[in-house]
């Protein structure tokens, strides 16, 4: 069965979450994140996507994997692996247009209502389990 590893970035500001909103539906918001490449490790992938989709360079000291949350299906498996990092400016902007509205700072709770399945587990149990400041 074939894995693709996909990588997502929990971007924080106390209780606010980094978001892209989609154009399409029916999933409203998105982490920063996408798919990993061949020879690529986790963290170069996560750090290519946020300069590809929000045009915004994050280093690597900054990135803490926290989860890796699975999804099979019939012919392959899903694996996203989520990243914490709070050392992010508002330097963002959208580059991937056809793919997003906007990017922006929303309070993690309002968030999760409109995310996919794994997306909203990551954050729901990052922010329940962890005080924030």
């Amino acid at each position: 069965m074939k894995i693709i590893n996909k990588t997502r970035l929990l971007a924080i500001r106390k209780t606010k979450l980094l978001v892209l909103e989609n154009i399409k539906p029916p999933i409203q918001f998105t982490l920063v994140g996408g798919v990993a490449r061949k020879r690529e490790t986790l963290e170069d992938s996560l750090i290519r996507e946020t300069i590809e989709e929000i045009d915004l360079k994050i280093q690597r000291s900054a990135l803490n994997f926290v989860y890796a949350l699975s999804k099979p299906t019939a012919h392959k498996i899903i694996v996203k692996h989520y990243y914490t990092c709070f050392k992010v400016d508002n330097s963002f902007k959208i580059k991937e247009t056809e793919k997003f509205k906007d990017v922006y700072w929303l309070e993690w709770k309002e968030a999760i209502k409109h995310m996919g399945k794994l997306d909203k587990i990551a954050v729901k149990r990052y922010f329940e389990n962890t005080t924030t400041t």
